[in-house]
């Protein structure tokens, strides 16, 4: 009689190795998939790093050359140099009309370990440049002062010196504390027209701007001391002494023109017979004369 069969008694021999080897493959196309992922973030970095410099580049032609502060009549004077070069844009833009304004930012702070930084001194000032067609001149404007140029490379060369702007007073800062100070110079876009404004934000030749210029300054300690007295003043040269004036010589008598052969005998004889007349004395001229034999 036959037996039911049973579901025990089906088995199925499975291949372990074919499971492994899909695994295998399975783990190889996920580390794939991960190395080009990486490669592609990877690619996609570097190009945009490549099209960023240039940007970035181009976007900060201006390069601060020097900075320091100097103390003159009781304040503080800035002095500065930029170096940079007008795009041609912005030098076709300035031929039709439109003013440019350069800013010349200045900020000084002071580190403290129980607070925020101590800001005493935040201030900006402002450059106009713009170009008279009618004249053919370039105006520097600043403040109250109003300077024309021929050519614009002087024009420019004056904006990039800044020289006598009294940044803050003597009670703003304390005599013998270190403060960092930080300088640049930027064109400000918010002066332009509006229209120049939003094709500045897509245009990167519009963005001139320097990095900070970073350096530290102690405040001296002799603040109250006078300032040195000025130099004495040259003495004027000696006048010249007149040469002491020769005494003048008695003029010489007139000697008497030499007289003929016999009267200077006749005076030699007179002379002689005077002489002789002195050296006799009175007895000799009484006694009488001897006899003669």
């Amino acid at each position: 009689m036959l037996s039911t069969p049973r579901l025990s008694d089906f088995r199925v021999n499975v291949n372990t190795s074919v499971g492994t080897r899909v695994s295998t493959l399975v783990d190889t196309i996920a580390d794939t998939r991960s190395l080009l992922a990486r490669w592609s973030l990877a690619l996609v970095l570097a190009l945009a790093a490549a099209l960023w410099l240039p940007l970035a580049a181009r976007a900060q032609v201006i390069e601060a050359t020097e900075a320091r502060i100097e103390y003159q009549d009781g304040g503080f004077e800035l002095a500065a140099s930029f170096d940079f070069d007008l795009p041609p844009v912005l030098e076709d833009a300035l031929h039709k009309g439109i003013s440019l304004y350069f800013a010349v930012d200045f900020q000084l702070s002071r580190s403290r370990w129980y607070w925020f930084d101590d800001k005493p001194v935040n201030t900006s000032r402002s450059v106009r440049l713009s170009y008279q067609p009618l004249t053919r001149q370039y105006r520097v404007s600043t403040g109250g002062l109003q300077l024309p140029f021929t050519r614009l490379k002087s024009a420019l060369q004056f904006i990039q010196r800044v020289r006598g702007w009294r940044v803050f007073e003597r009670n703003a800062v304390k005599p013998g504390e270190s403060y960092h100070a930080e300088v640049r110079m930027r064109l400000d876009l918010s002066q332009l027209p509006k229209p120049f404004q939003i094709n500045a934000v897509n245009t990167r030749e519009w963005n001139l701007a320097s990095d900070w210029r970073r350096f530290v300054y102690t405040v001296p300690t002799d603040l109250n001391a006078p300032p040195p007295p000025p130099p004495p003043a040259p003495l004027p040269p000696p006048a010249p002494v007149p040469a002491p004036a020769s005494p003048a010589l008695p003029a010489s008598p007139a000697l008497p023109a030499p007289a003929s052969a016999p009267a200077a005998a006749m005076d030699q004889r007179g002379l002689t017979m005077q002489a002789v007349s002195y050296g006799l004395s009175p007895a000799l001229l009484v006694q009488p004369a001897s006899s003669q034999p």
